[in-house]
């Protein structure tokens, strides 16, 4: 009995039928719904309380309960005075004793896992469980007789002590095997340790004719690594030479490159501000442009630059032409500035050097305009320095040409320099790996002659020990086979 609640609700349910407060109402609304078209065809009344009436008494009908307990201790004297119902609403079977070929059938059933030899030994074995068994029913009867006191002795004790018989069996064949298999091991390690000694002898030899070898590719190895260190320290010497040389061309050139650009960079500042103000512009900056029938002068003048850079007609017909295209502002954002040569500049100069082409002048009337007229100027302005850098820039070209021919050049040299010291790397690693091989094998020689010398020793000192442990093997085995 696990929990004594358990008792209290089977003693309510021997005594009325039922466990209360068992059922929620919801739960109960659903069982009186379901009795409710049998409680009708047994001619019952379908009220709440009939109708739990005729589930209970049908439950109860179709209930049975077994209890089984055990007479052994207060347990079973306390249960039957707490709960009544387990005597008044039961019928009470008590158990006799089992008969001893009962007993004796148990015992062999369990003693079927257990080698014991002879089926003989098994019958004999299981008889003397039942007399003991029943030696102890009888002493039970005359300790009653005598001194009016019970000493239950059920199945279970029985069992505990065929249980009991049959574990400790199993101990003491494990134990006495484990001292049998401790001397058969040690027999087994003489044997082995012996052979391992002839085997671990020729080992040595062979140990000691690799370690000779190895010794011999080492200093052969050495000699390989000094040769090609020398080419290395001879082409570094080399290399360092030309590349010193080639960094003070490269510096020379840097210089020429930066006057260049510098003269270039003055027109950027005045380009960056005509780019910003294009990209400010949108399609309706340039519809209000387009929009003009007949453009203020400005304006027009304005777009007859634009046209000539983008190389189209200078007319107001052919600007309105352009100002419809959906990438026009793209086309000027991206224009190849580059590409200005002089026929193009003379050709917009003789509208950008008339007074009214200015800026502010012709943002006065019209914004857009006024970022395009930014941009005209913008371009001839770096169109003019660009012809002016372009010698120095063809000149810059050219030395860095010539200069990275020599780096090439350069780089080769050092791609072969680096070659040959990785090679010297390699082979001095292979030469590192070579002398760690041969310690390791040196290392191994002298353990292994060690664990030879003490193996020769053990094989030697216990020689005599053989003759006793096989006696002590064969009376274990004797101890083994007698225990049924």
């Amino acid at each position: 009995v696990v929990e004594k609640s358990f008792l209290e609700d089977i003693n309510s349910i021997l005594t009325s039928g039922e466990v209360p407060n068992l059922y929620a109402p919801e739960d109960l609304a659903a069982v009186r719904e379901a009795m409710r078209p049998l409680a009708r065809s047994a001619g019952v009344q379908e009220t709440n309380d009939a109708l739990f009436a005729f589930f209970v008494e049908r439950a109860r009908a179709n209930m049975h309960i077994c209890l089984a307990m055990s007479p052994v201790g207060d347990n079973f004297r306390n249960y039957v005075r707490m709960f009544p119902a387990l005597v008044n609403n039961t019928t009470i079977d008590w158990f006799a004793d089992w008969p001893k070929t009962a007993l004796q059938e148990v015992g062999m059933k369990f003693l079927e896992s257990i080698d014991l030899g002879e089926p003989q030994v098994v019958e004999n074995v299981s008889a003397v469980f039942a007399s003991a068994h029943y030696s102890v029913i009888e002493a039970s009867r005359q300790m009653l007789a005598g001194l009016q006191r019970y000493n239950y002795t059920t199945p279970t004790n029985y069992l505990s002590l065929v249980k009991g018989y049959c574990e400790l069996l199993r101990e003491k064949r494990h134990a006495v095997g484990e001292l049998r298999g401790k001397l058969v091991g040690g027999l087994s390690k003489l044997s082995d340790t012996a052979v391992q000694v002839s085997e671990m002898s020729v080992e040595l030899e062979q140990k000691k004719k690799t370690v000779a070898k190895a010794q011999t590719e080492c200093e052969e190895l050495l000699v390989v690594i000094v040769q090609e260190k020398r080419q290395v320290d001879e082409q570094q010497k080399t290399v360092t030479a030309d590349a010193e040389k080639i960094g003070k061309e490269e510096i020379a050139c840097k210089a020429q490159a930066d006057e260049a650009q510098a003269d270039l960079d003055k027109a950027l500042p005045a380009l960056e501000a005509a780019q910003k103000a294009l990209e400010l512009l949108n399609k309706k900056d340039m519809s209000e442009i387009k929009a003009y029938q007949k453009p203020p002068d400005v304006v027009a003048l304005v777009l007859s630059g634009v046209m000539v850079l983008c190389k189209a007609e200078p007319s107001w017909n052919e600007a309105k032409k352009q100002l419809g295209d959906p990438n026009f502002l793209n086309r000027l954002i991206n224009f190849d500035k580059d590409q200005l040569v002089d026929s193009l500049l003379n050709k917009v100069s003789k509208f950008t050097t008339k007074p009214e082409f200015d800026p502010d002048t012709v943002g006065a009337v019209s914004k857009a305009a006024k970022s395009l007229c930014m941009w005209v100027r913008a371009m001839e302005v770096y169109g003019r320095i660009a012809k002016d850098v372009a010698p120095k820039r063809a000149k810059v070209q050219a030395a860095m040409r010539t200069l990275q021919q020599k780096q090439d050049a350069l780089a080769a040299a050092k791609a072969s320099l680096q070659e040959i010291t990785e090679k010297v790397l390699a082979l001095k690693e292979k030469y590192n790996t070579n002398v760690a091989n041969k310690e390791r094998l040196k290392q191994e020689s002298e353990e292994l002659e060690i664990k030879l010398e003490r193996a020769t020793a053990l094989v030697n000192g216990l020689g005599g020990e053989r003759e006793r442990w096989e006696g002590s093997i064969a009376t274990y085995e004797e101890q083994i086979a007698a225990l049924p």
